[in-house]
């Protein structure tokens, strides 16, 4: 599942350099039907029509994308009515842990939002050393702020996995304050 966040975060943000190809989104797009069949949730396609929608909005391989985005909309229609993937963690299950991960992720998008201030203070580079496009990170920090949400609620995570991803959101922040 790491794998398939960052492989999502990659395309979204271009931070490695490489130019997003037809490969790259089909890779994607398998490994996401592979994830939501595998652990029966819808989650892992919505999370994948989110990060289309923002390619689609950054106008980035949009015929590719969408594609695949049609494709995504098709197997969550035949999972929810087939399958029914779509499953929503009772309030009962929630620990106050999971509610504070789902704050602390709305909060850090409503910051992004309304704070200009919170783009780099610096250029923000590449792993080739080109200027890498604030549109693009915006939208990857988003996309991670939306699947950190919908794993809490749809994936049933454990405290420890909640941990992991609240630690980002909030590693993130911190070391924006600091630096």
């Amino acid at each position: 599942m790491l794998a398939w966040i960052l492989a999502l975060l990659r395309a979204v943000n271009g931070i490695t350099g490489k130019m997003l190809t037809l490969v790259d989104i089909l890779g994607v797009f398998a490994l996401t039907v592979f994830l939501s069949f595998f652990n029966e949730n819808s989650l892992y396609l919505i999370v994948l029509g989110l990060a289309l929608t923002s390619l689609f909005i950054l106008r980035i391989k949009k015929a590719a994308v969408l594609i695949c985005g049609m494709l995504t909309f098709i197997l969550f229609i035949v999972q929810l009515t087939f399958f029914d993937y779509g499953s929503f963690m009772g309030i009962a299950q929630l620990i106050s842990f999971h509610l504070a991960a789902v704050a602390s992720a709305v909060l850090f998008a409503i910051f992004l939002s309304f704070s200009q201030s919170f783009q780099a203070k610096i250029e923000a580079k590449d792993d080739q050393g080109n200027k890498v496009d604030e549109k693009r990170i915006l939208h990857g920090r988003y996309l991670y702020s939306a699947t950190i949400v919908g794993f809490v609620f749809f994936a049933h995570h454990t405290t420890s996995d909640v941990l992991i991803h609240l630690s980002v959101l909030w590693g993130t922040f911190i070391s924006y304050l600091s630096f």
